[in-house]
């Protein structure tokens, strides 16, 4: 979703699906048609999943977007039309609203292995030194990236956290030179990786 100003040409999407737009509602809109949502959702899910966002990082490059999850899926175009005479106004405003906006994702991982057949307690206990640990690192790493960041969210996901920080896009090298300049504890990993569309920071349900 982008301003109907904004509408390119893309190469194929997901499946090697043509990319078609429409503009409507004071809105341009990127999507693929298929007669059956299968080909998007069968083995390997995660090859389409890579294709989708590879798409949306194409059109991010170029534009400010607001990207969909994958999979987003609609019965038809005219089954769009009808969302977009629904929520044009939201999506027009949330547009405004990150114009100039990029996320940076940072995933914080613990390098050490867990205890060889543990019993549950210790478990327990070990996941949660490690998650404290992975926290309180992300504590400091939002601190050290102030006041470049508007916002930041995280969340613990099975094989570590995954930071997101909300910023302008003008930001995004002085960001990674601060994350570079803090180092990291020894038990812990760290990759950042950006910019990205700003997923993570827009609050909706198609």
């Amino acid at each position: 979703m982008t301003d109907p100003s904004a509408l390119l040409n893309m190469q194929a999407g997901v499946a090697g699906l043509p990319v078609s737009t429409l503009e409507y509602s004071g809105l341009g809109v990127f999507y693929s048609e298929n007669v059956t949502s299968d080909i998007w959702l069968r083995a390997p899910l995660r090859t389409s999943a890579e294709e989708f966002h590879r798409v949306q990082r194409e059109l991010f490059s170029k534009v400010p977007i607001i990207p969909f999850r994958f999979p987003t899926i609609l019965e038809s175009e005219d089954k769009l039309r009808v969302h977009l005479d629904q929520r044009a106004d939201e999506y027009k405003n949330l547009l405004l609203r990150f114009a100039t906006s990029a996320q940076m994702d940072v995933f914080l991982t613990h390098t050490s292995a867990l205890s060889a057949h543990p019993s549950g307690a210790t478990y327990l206990r070990e996941r949660q030194e490690r998650n404290h640990a992975m926290e309180q690192f992300a504590s400091e790493l939002r601190k050290h990236a102030e006041p470049l960041v508007k916002d930041w969210r995280q969340r613990t996901v099975s094989n570590g956290l995954r930071c997101f920080a909300l910023l302008e896009r003008k930001h995004v090298q002085e960001f990674n030179e601060k994350m570079k300049m803090l180092a990291v504890p020894s038990a812990l990993g760290a990759r950042v990786s950006g910019p990205w569309p700003v997923a993570e920071f827009l609050d909706f349900e198609i």
